[in-house]
């Protein structure tokens, strides 16, 4: 259900062309809401269209109204009753509603190492998008999630991660690789092209960059897992048919690779 919510909500921030940094901070304010707060299923999409609400009126300079959310969920819920889901998210959250830094401003620093090529940024952040979706990237630090995102869609350009990405980064090779490929795992799922952000990143305005990246995740998943080296066994992944992988992943390089990596998501 949280993906069915976050999908719903990129949509909210596409229709009112929303800063980037609304949209990781609606998200992120879910989560902390989620974390301490038991919501019934009908009341999730209320956590979720005020949370948007609330980033909107701390990032924008212009916000969205009240009335205009509450067209965004077809009247499924009163303006009063987003006003009062206002004071209760942030009287939970002490009304800390976010010194979060949001991936894009690490991905800026990052971009430095390839004189900020605009592919490889536009389809990092389809891949940054992608991981709001995942809950397994929940702990993930925001300058992991960039920093993922830019190997990833290096990987897919043909590109290397040489030194001045690990330098702007702080990431090697090694530290992203288990992350990357629960990324491309789930680029490669089967029904991912009807998610809303698929759809997003499908048009020429950000170079059909989601074609293209599920096209490469499908024909080149299994080369790309066969290469990779799991830095903390120190093996390369066997050979293996590309179901195989999926269990060879689980058992064996998320367990004992990826909580090493993996802290709250907390300012950085």
């Amino acid at each position: 259900m949280r993906t069915t919510l976050i999908d719903w909500l990129l949509q909210v921030h596409v229709r009112y062309h929303l800063l980037p940094e609304t949209l990781w901070i609606a998200v992120n304010l879910v989560d902390r809401f989620l974390s301490v707060r038991v919501v019934s299923l009908n009341k999730l999409q209320l956590v979720g269209v005020t949370a948007m609400f609330i980033a909107a009126k701390y990032e924008e300079i212009l916000a969205p109204s009240v009335d205009e959310f509450v067209y965004m969920t077809e009247n499924g819920y009163t303006k009063d009753e987003i006003l009062k889901g206002e004071r209760i998210i942030l009287q939970t959250l002490d009304f800390s509603i976010s010194s979060y830094c949001s991936p894009y401003s690490w991905v800026r620093r990052i971009s430095k190492a390839d004189d900020y090529d605009i592919q490889t940024r536009t389809l990092s952040k389809f891949l940054m998008e992608v991981t709001l979706l995942d809950h397994r990237f929940l702990r993930c630090k925001p300058s992991m999630i960039a920093a993922i995102g830019m190997y990833l869609s290096r990987c897919m350009l043909g590109g290397d991660w040489n030194e001045a990405f690990v330098f702007y980064s702080n990431y090697t090779e090694a530290q992203l690789m288990p992350a990357a490929m629960l990324l491309c795992e789930r680029l490669a799922e089967n029904g991912f092209e009807k998610v809303y952000v698929y759809k997003k990143y499908s048009t020429k305005k950000f170079l059909r960059a989601s074609t293209f990246a599920c096209d490469w995740a499908y024909n080149n998943a299994a080369t790309f897992w066969a290469r990779g080296e799991c830095s903390s066994l120190n093996t390369r992944v066997p050979l293996l048919t590309f179901q195989n992988k999926l269990g060879y992943l689980h058992r064996h390089i998320i367990p004992s690779s990826l909580p090493t990596l993996l802290i709250s998501r907390v300012p950085e």
